[in-house]
């Protein structure tokens, strides 16, 4: 291709290459032949035609696109040419484009090879037998929570919203798996021992009919709330989000229900549990009172943490529980800056600079942190004096009131 030619054809032969062949423009249509698929290049003009035959054979057409691109590839390569657009042309049905380019009329085509009907993807769905699906149904639990089955799937409603598609209902036991279970008391328990089984329920969706299990899933989701909303009767994954969804809609059950559990799963010490409560605002259902309860023994002791889960969680919990109000978290924040400061640790200091943690302290405790700072960092000086100033207005502000 190194000549200053504009018209290159090239055609795709049997064992998947393609060949050169060389003739003027204008004797193009006597090689339009209808069982080859070529290769039109006019440079001039940036394009690359993909010419199908009527009767060229699947393969050929299936692979013409792939062998384009890679002659796409191959001009590129020398700077004189440009990028050229790929256009697909079908004998029979070709595009205005390509014929006003080459000066040539659109071809009847009498005959096609049966296998020549392209099926896309859409076109495959479409022709398949639509399945059938049950009866829709519809159960509600209460005023909120409401299960309906549609198209053979159970879907969670709240308020008429879709919130979660139950995937799965039975563990799939026979009777000598019993004796393992006779220890669980919650489902969680059940499907951490089940995980360890050979089985494989998840793949096996045919084990019960949709309506079959729809009603299970009613049994389930009814007991659980009739139980006030017992979290052993269904999987954490699905009762917590619920609680927490039913909770913010004011249901006094669920919001009672869903304190209890954060309560006790913050007592266990477990960070990610905390660091999830805390990412997903669940700590919003409580008051500032029982926020200072349940993280009493953490702000007592201002545990020992390392300095990756200070800043995953030791510091946003700090800093949520000081914008409520709670004066001990404001007091070991500032405890933390003066450490860090004390400790030359500055890059801990600057990680909590830049994190607007220092916002969060008053008046004295800033003029405090300020005169800690090395006179050299400029930064930290000017931020800190910003923050001096907004606090000494607010605090005459308030005064005048």
């Amino acid at each position: 291709m190194g000549d200053l030619r504009v018209f290159y054809v090239y055609e795709l032969v049997e064992n998947g290459e393609i060949k050169e062949r060389v003739f003027p423009e204008s004797d193009l249509e006597q090689y339009l032949n209808s069982e080859k698929v070529l290769f039109l290049i006019r440079k001039d003009i940036r394009r690359l035609f993909i010419w199908k035959g009527a009767k060229s054979p699947v393969k050929k057409r299936f692979i013409s696109t792939r062998i384009a691109q890679d002659i796409q590839q191959d001009l590129m390569k020398n700077p004189q040419y440009h990028r050229c657009k790929i256009v697909s042309v079908d004998q029979g049905d070709e595009i205005q484009e390509f014929l006003d380019i080459f000066n040539l009329e659109s071809m009847e085509v009498e005959e096609r090879l049966i296998e020549m009907k392209y099926i896309r993807n859409s076109e495959i769905k479409k022709s398949k037998k639509e399945k059938k699906y049950p009866k829709e149904r519809e159960y509600r639990i209460n005023e909120h929570l409401t299960l309906k089955l549609v198209r053979g799937e159970t879907v969670i409603f709240i308020d008429d919203k879709p919130f979660h598609q139950c995937k799965y209902l039975l563990l799939n036991l026979s009777q000598k798996d019993f004796t393992k279970f006779d220890n669980i008391d919650s489902i969680d328990e059940a499907f951490e021992v089940y995980s360890t089984m050979e089985k494989s329920h998840e793949k096996e969706k045919d084990l019960i009919d949709p309506e079959t299990e729809f009603i299970g899933h009613c049994s389930n989701l009814e007991a659980w709330y009739e139980y006030d909303y017992d979290l052993r009767i269904l999987h954490s994954s699905l009762s917590i989000p619920l609680l927490k969804k039913m909770a913010f809609l004011g249901d006094k059950k669920a919001i009672i229900k869903l304190k209890e559990s954060i309560a006790a799963r913050i007592a266990s010490g477990n960070y990610n549990t905390i660091i999830f409560y805390l990412n997903e605002k669940y700590l919003e259902l409580f008051t500032n009172e029982e926020l200072e309860v349940i993280f009493e023994e953490w702000l007592e002791r201002n545990t020992d943490f390392s300095p990756m889960e200070k800043r995953r969680l030791w510091y946003p919990l700090l800093k949520e529980l000081i914008e409520r109000d709670i004066s001990k978290a404001r007091w070991i924040i500032k405890e933390e800056i003066t450490s860090c400061l004390d400790a030359e640790n500055y890059e801990t200091f600057r990680y909590l600079l830049t994190n607007d943690f220092l916002q969060l302290l008053n008046l004295e405790e800033l003029e405090e942190i300020y005169d800690l700072i090395p006179q050299q960092d400029k930064v930290a000086l000017k931020k800190i004096e910003n923050l001096i100033l907004k606090a000494t207005l607010e605090k005459r502000r308030i005064s005048k009131e």
